[in-house]
Protein backbone atom coordinates (compact mmCIF):
# COMPACT_ATOMS: atom_id res chain seq x y z
CA UNK A 1 0.00 0.00 0.00
CA UNK A 2 2.66 2.58 0.93
CA UNK A 3 4.53 1.66 -2.00
CA UNK A 4 1.85 1.49 -4.69
CA UNK A 5 0.08 4.80 -3.59
CA UNK A 6 -3.80 2.99 -4.04
CA UNK A 7 -5.54 0.25 -2.92
CA UNK A 8 -5.79 -1.04 -6.29
CA UNK A 9 -2.79 -1.21 -7.23
CA UNK A 10 -1.74 -2.54 -3.91
CA UNK A 11 -3.93 -5.21 -3.81
CA UNK A 12 -2.80 -6.53 -7.32
CA UNK A 13 0.61 -6.86 -5.90
CA UNK A 14 -0.38 -9.47 -3.36
CA UNK A 15 -3.09 -11.31 -4.96
CA UNK A 16 -5.60 -9.92 -3.17
CA UNK A 17 -9.48 -8.17 -4.14
CA UNK A 18 -9.72 -4.67 -3.10
CA UNK A 19 -12.28 -5.04 -0.17
CA UNK A 20 -10.01 -7.98 1.25
CA UNK A 21 -7.19 -5.99 1.36
CA UNK A 22 -9.02 -2.81 2.84
CA UNK A 23 -10.62 -5.11 5.32
CA UNK A 24 -7.01 -6.53 6.08
CA UNK A 25 -5.78 -3.03 6.60
CA UNK A 26 -9.14 -2.42 9.12
CA UNK A 27 -8.82 -5.62 11.04
CA UNK A 28 -5.10 -4.07 11.98
CA UNK A 29 -5.85 -0.67 12.96
CA UNK A 30 -8.37 -2.12 15.14
CA UNK A 31 -5.70 -4.66 16.82
CA UNK A 32 -3.55 -1.60 17.46
CA UNK A 33 -6.36 0.63 18.09
CA UNK A 34 -4.92 3.58 16.13
CA UNK A 35 -5.34 4.72 12.51
CA UNK A 36 -2.65 3.56 10.11
CA UNK A 37 -4.31 5.69 7.09
CA UNK A 38 -5.61 8.85 6.41
CA UNK A 39 -8.41 7.71 4.19
CA UNK A 40 -9.20 11.18 1.97
CA UNK A 41 -11.27 11.40 -1.13
CA UNK A 42 -8.41 11.33 -3.73
CA UNK A 43 -5.15 9.77 -2.45
CA UNK A 44 -4.65 7.60 0.41
CA UNK A 45 -1.70 8.83 3.09
CA UNK A 46 0.25 7.11 6.45
CA UNK A 47 -0.48 8.59 9.84
CA UNK A 48 2.27 9.19 11.81
CA UNK A 49 1.34 6.01 13.72
CA UNK A 50 1.54 3.92 9.83
CA UNK A 51 4.52 5.62 9.09
CA UNK A 52 6.14 3.91 12.09
CA UNK A 53 4.24 0.42 11.02
CA UNK A 54 5.34 0.91 7.69
CA UNK A 55 8.73 1.05 8.79
CA UNK A 56 9.33 -1.46 10.78
CA UNK A 57 7.16 -3.85 7.86
CA UNK A 58 10.25 -2.95 5.66
CA UNK A 59 12.78 -4.12 8.25
CA UNK A 60 11.09 -7.42 8.73
CA UNK A 61 11.06 -7.92 5.12
CA UNK A 62 14.54 -7.40 5.17
CA UNK A 63 15.29 -9.53 7.41
CA UNK A 64 13.19 -11.85 5.81
CA UNK A 65 15.02 -11.66 2.76
CA UNK A 66 18.35 -11.93 4.47
CA UNK A 67 17.49 -14.80 6.99
CA UNK A 68 16.56 -16.55 3.47
CA UNK A 69 19.84 -15.75 2.03
CA UNK A 70 21.69 -16.75 5.39
CA UNK A 71 19.92 -19.84 5.24
CA UNK A 72 21.07 -21.01 1.64
CA UNK A 73 24.60 -20.26 2.51
CA UNK A 74 25.10 -22.22 5.55
CA UNK A 75 22.75 -25.22 3.54
CA UNK A 76 25.52 -25.01 1.14
CA UNK A 77 28.42 -24.77 3.03
CA UNK A 78 29.56 -21.13 2.06
CA UNK A 79 29.28 -19.68 5.61
CA UNK A 80 28.78 -19.77 9.40
CA UNK A 81 31.05 -20.64 11.66
CA UNK A 82 32.86 -23.83 12.88
CA UNK A 83 34.58 -24.50 16.03
CA UNK A 84 36.60 -27.35 16.12
CA UNK A 85 38.33 -29.69 19.05
CA UNK A 86 41.68 -31.36 18.42
CA UNK A 87 43.93 -33.37 20.82
CA UNK A 88 47.50 -33.53 20.26
CA UNK A 89 47.77 -36.13 17.72
CA UNK A 90 44.99 -35.37 15.23
CA UNK A 91 46.20 -31.29 15.93
CA UNK A 92 49.67 -31.81 14.56
CA UNK A 93 48.68 -34.10 11.69
CA UNK A 94 45.38 -32.20 10.66
CA UNK A 95 45.39 -28.44 11.69
CA UNK A 96 47.96 -26.58 8.97
CA UNK A 97 46.48 -28.75 6.18
CA UNK A 98 42.51 -28.36 7.76
CA UNK A 99 42.35 -24.81 8.17
CA UNK A 100 44.37 -24.35 4.47
CA UNK A 101 41.67 -26.26 3.25
CA UNK A 102 39.32 -24.57 5.01
CA UNK A 103 40.49 -21.10 3.56
CA UNK A 104 40.52 -22.43 -0.28
CA UNK A 105 36.96 -24.35 -0.14
CA UNK A 106 35.27 -22.16 2.12
CA UNK A 107 37.21 -19.00 2.33
CA UNK A 108 33.68 -17.44 4.16
CA UNK A 109 33.34 -20.08 6.94
CA UNK A 110 34.81 -18.28 9.99
CA UNK A 111 37.19 -21.18 12.10
CA UNK A 112 38.05 -21.51 15.45
CA UNK A 113 40.14 -24.09 16.85
CA UNK A 114 40.51 -25.46 20.33
CA UNK A 115 43.71 -27.56 21.08
CA UNK A 116 43.83 -29.97 24.25
CA UNK A 117 43.96 -33.32 25.80
CA UNK A 118 40.58 -35.14 25.09
CA UNK A 119 39.16 -34.88 28.27
CA UNK A 120 39.13 -31.01 28.09
CA UNK A 121 37.73 -31.14 24.94
CA UNK A 122 34.75 -33.15 26.21
CA UNK A 123 33.89 -30.41 28.54
CA UNK A 124 33.75 -27.76 25.74
CA UNK A 125 32.21 -30.23 23.54
CA UNK A 126 29.24 -30.52 25.91
CA UNK A 127 29.42 -27.01 26.63
CA UNK A 128 28.46 -26.31 23.45
CA UNK A 129 31.34 -24.10 22.84
CA UNK A 130 32.99 -26.38 19.97
CA UNK A 131 31.01 -27.94 17.35
CA UNK A 132 33.14 -31.12 16.51
CA UNK A 133 36.34 -32.54 18.08
CA UNK A 134 38.92 -35.48 16.64
CA UNK A 135 40.44 -36.92 19.67
CA UNK A 136 41.05 -40.27 21.23
CA UNK A 137 38.36 -42.85 20.68
CA UNK A 138 37.96 -44.79 24.07
CA UNK A 139 37.11 -41.75 26.04
CA UNK A 140 33.87 -41.82 23.84
CA UNK A 141 32.26 -44.84 23.00
CA UNK A 142 30.84 -45.17 26.56
CA UNK A 143 28.86 -41.84 26.38
CA UNK A 144 25.26 -41.95 25.62
CA UNK A 145 25.21 -38.22 24.65
CA UNK A 146 27.75 -38.12 22.17
CA UNK A 147 27.97 -39.75 18.56
CA UNK A 148 31.48 -41.02 18.16
CA UNK A 149 32.61 -42.07 14.12
CA UNK A 150 35.75 -44.17 14.62
CA UNK A 151 38.92 -44.00 12.39
CA UNK A 152 41.40 -46.04 11.55
CA UNK A 153 44.06 -47.05 14.36
CA UNK A 154 47.21 -45.32 13.85
CA UNK A 155 50.60 -47.53 14.74
CA UNK A 156 52.31 -45.89 18.03
CA UNK A 157 56.12 -46.74 19.13
CA UNK A 158 58.85 -44.74 20.04
CA UNK A 159 61.57 -42.86 17.14
CA UNK A 160 64.66 -41.38 17.91
CA UNK A 161 66.94 -39.01 15.81
CA UNK A 162 69.43 -40.84 13.43
CA UNK A 163 72.71 -41.76 14.73
CA UNK A 164 70.97 -42.20 18.21
CA UNK A 165 73.34 -44.92 20.59
CA UNK A 166 69.80 -46.70 21.35
CA UNK A 167 69.49 -47.57 18.07
CA UNK A 168 73.02 -49.73 18.40
CA UNK A 169 70.77 -52.56 20.67
CA UNK A 170 69.56 -55.00 18.50
CA UNK A 171 65.87 -54.93 20.44
CA UNK A 172 66.20 -52.15 23.18
CA UNK A 173 64.75 -53.02 26.59
CA UNK A 174 63.16 -50.69 28.83
CA UNK A 175 66.20 -50.78 30.77
CA UNK A 176 67.97 -49.41 27.00
CA UNK A 177 65.05 -47.15 27.34
CA UNK A 178 65.77 -45.27 30.48
CA UNK A 179 68.94 -44.56 29.90
CA UNK A 180 67.42 -40.89 27.64
CA UNK A 181 64.50 -38.88 28.64
CA UNK A 182 60.97 -40.10 27.12
CA UNK A 183 58.89 -37.33 25.56
CA UNK A 184 55.14 -37.91 25.14
CA UNK A 185 51.74 -36.24 25.36
CA UNK A 186 48.76 -37.66 27.05
CA UNK A 187 48.58 -41.21 26.28
CA UNK A 188 45.34 -43.10 25.97
CA UNK A 189 44.79 -45.84 28.55
CA UNK A 190 45.42 -48.76 25.72
CA UNK A 191 48.15 -47.26 24.26
CA UNK A 192 49.72 -47.60 27.80
CA UNK A 193 48.76 -51.05 28.75
CA UNK A 194 50.69 -52.28 25.65
CA UNK A 195 53.78 -50.47 26.47
CA UNK A 196 53.49 -51.86 30.14
CA UNK A 197 52.35 -55.35 28.60
CA UNK A 198 55.60 -55.61 26.20
CA UNK A 199 58.10 -53.83 28.57
CA UNK A 200 57.20 -54.72 31.77
CA UNK A 201 55.95 -52.30 34.31
CA UNK A 202 58.66 -50.01 34.06
CA UNK A 203 57.26 -49.15 30.40
CA UNK A 204 54.36 -47.76 31.40
CA UNK A 205 54.05 -43.96 30.78
CA UNK A 206 53.69 -42.59 34.12
CA UNK A 207 56.99 -44.37 34.83
CA UNK A 208 59.05 -43.63 31.91
CA UNK A 209 58.15 -40.68 30.63
CA UNK A 210 60.23 -37.81 31.49
CA UNK A 211 59.12 -35.06 29.53
CA UNK A 212 55.36 -34.53 28.66
CA UNK A 213 53.96 -31.92 26.74
CA UNK A 214 50.49 -31.47 24.52
CA UNK A 215 52.53 -30.00 21.45
CA UNK A 216 54.06 -32.93 19.65
CA UNK A 217 55.60 -30.45 16.84
CA UNK A 218 57.85 -29.38 19.69
CA UNK A 219 58.51 -32.45 20.70
CA UNK A 220 59.84 -33.82 17.21
CA UNK A 221 62.30 -30.76 17.17
CA UNK A 222 63.11 -31.76 21.00
CA UNK A 223 64.13 -35.60 19.82
CA UNK A 224 65.81 -34.09 16.38
CA UNK A 225 68.21 -31.86 18.23
CA UNK A 226 68.97 -33.96 21.47
CA UNK A 227 68.96 -37.82 22.58
CA UNK A 228 65.33 -37.37 23.79
CA UNK A 229 63.02 -40.58 22.58
CA UNK A 230 59.41 -39.35 21.12
CA UNK A 231 56.74 -42.14 22.60
CA UNK A 232 53.52 -41.79 20.60
CA UNK A 233 51.73 -42.25 16.79
CA UNK A 234 54.59 -42.80 14.55
CA UNK A 235 52.82 -40.86 11.35
CA UNK A 236 53.65 -38.13 13.54
CA UNK A 237 57.06 -37.82 12.52
CA UNK A 238 56.47 -38.70 9.10
CA UNK A 239 58.13 -35.83 7.31
CA UNK A 240 61.58 -36.05 9.41
CA UNK A 241 61.50 -40.22 9.10
CA UNK A 242 60.52 -40.20 5.12
CA UNK A 243 63.89 -37.31 5.58
CA UNK A 244 65.78 -39.69 7.53
CA UNK A 245 65.91 -37.60 10.47
CA UNK A 246 64.31 -39.23 13.24
CA UNK A 247 63.96 -43.37 13.17
CA UNK A 248 61.49 -45.83 14.93
CA UNK A 249 63.28 -47.64 17.88
CA UNK A 250 62.96 -51.38 17.30
CA UNK A 251 60.85 -52.36 19.99
CA UNK A 252 59.65 -56.04 20.77
CA UNK A 253 57.15 -56.47 18.04
CA UNK A 254 53.04 -55.69 19.07
CA UNK A 255 50.22 -55.37 16.21
CA UNK A 256 47.62 -54.21 19.21
CA UNK A 257 50.43 -50.86 19.69
CA UNK A 258 47.88 -48.29 18.14
CA UNK A 259 46.42 -45.13 18.80
CA UNK A 260 42.69 -44.97 17.88
CA UNK A 261 40.79 -42.04 16.98
CA UNK A 262 37.27 -40.63 16.47
CA UNK A 263 35.29 -37.75 15.52
CA UNK A 264 32.77 -36.66 17.59
CA UNK A 265 29.91 -34.43 17.84
CA UNK A 266 27.11 -34.04 20.02
CA UNK A 267 24.27 -36.54 19.63
CA UNK A 268 20.80 -35.29 17.52
CA UNK A 269 21.91 -32.46 16.70
CA UNK A 270 21.95 -31.14 13.15
CA UNK A 271 25.40 -30.56 11.54
CA UNK A 272 26.10 -27.70 9.32
CA UNK A 273 27.59 -28.21 5.65
CA UNK A 274 31.05 -26.64 7.12
CA UNK A 275 31.09 -29.18 10.17
CA UNK A 276 30.54 -31.82 7.56
CA UNK A 277 33.55 -30.51 5.88
CA UNK A 278 35.59 -31.29 8.67
CA UNK A 279 34.38 -34.87 8.75
CA UNK A 280 35.15 -35.35 5.03
CA UNK A 281 38.64 -33.84 4.92
CA UNK A 282 39.43 -36.21 7.82
CA UNK A 283 38.45 -39.24 6.33
CA UNK A 284 40.07 -38.57 3.80
CA UNK A 285 43.41 -37.73 5.49
CA UNK A 286 43.16 -40.74 8.11
CA UNK A 287 43.79 -43.22 5.48
CA UNK A 288 46.89 -42.12 4.12
CA UNK A 289 48.08 -41.37 8.16
CA UNK A 290 47.22 -45.09 8.60
CA UNK A 291 48.65 -46.49 5.69
CA UNK A 292 51.94 -44.89 6.86
CA UNK A 293 55.28 -47.32 7.56
CA UNK A 294 58.70 -46.15 8.48
CA UNK A 295 61.69 -46.37 6.47
CA UNK A 296 64.05 -48.72 8.09
CA UNK A 297 67.66 -47.22 9.33
CA UNK A 298 70.73 -47.46 7.33
CA UNK A 299 72.82 -49.59 8.61
CA UNK A 300 74.58 -49.27 11.34
CA UNK A 301 78.18 -48.12 11.38
CA UNK A 302 81.41 -48.66 14.08
CA UNK A 303 81.72 -44.67 13.67
CA UNK A 304 78.07 -44.70 15.35
CA UNK A 305 79.01 -47.12 17.77
CA UNK A 306 81.46 -45.25 19.23
CA UNK A 307 79.41 -42.44 20.32
CA UNK A 308 77.14 -45.10 22.47
CA UNK A 309 77.76 -45.88 26.19
CA UNK A 310 77.36 -49.44 25.46
CA UNK A 311 79.57 -49.65 22.24
CA UNK A 312 80.74 -52.97 21.19
CA UNK A 313 78.51 -54.36 23.73
CA UNK A 314 75.74 -55.22 20.94
CA UNK A 315 74.89 -56.25 17.27
CA UNK A 316 73.67 -54.71 14.59
CA UNK A 317 69.42 -53.91 15.08
CA UNK A 318 66.97 -55.75 12.58
CA UNK A 319 64.69 -54.37 10.47
CA UNK A 320 62.08 -52.16 12.32
CA UNK A 321 58.50 -53.15 12.89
Amino acid sequence: MVEHATFSRAADKVNLSQPALSRSIQALEAELGLPLLDRGTRQVRLTPYGACVAERARRMRYEETELRRELKTLAGGESGTLSIGLSPAPASLLLTPFLAHMATHHPHVRVTTELGATGALLELLRAERIDAMVCDARMLYSAPDLEPRPLAPLRAGVVCRAGHPILGHRRPTIDHIRQYPVASSTLSPEVSLRLAETLGPAGAPEQMVTVRCENLDALARLALTTDTLLLGVLCITRPQQEAGLLVEVPLAPDPQRQGHYALARLAGRSPLKAQDALYTFTRQCWSEFAAFRPKQPAPWKKTHMAQSPTAGAVDAPTPLL
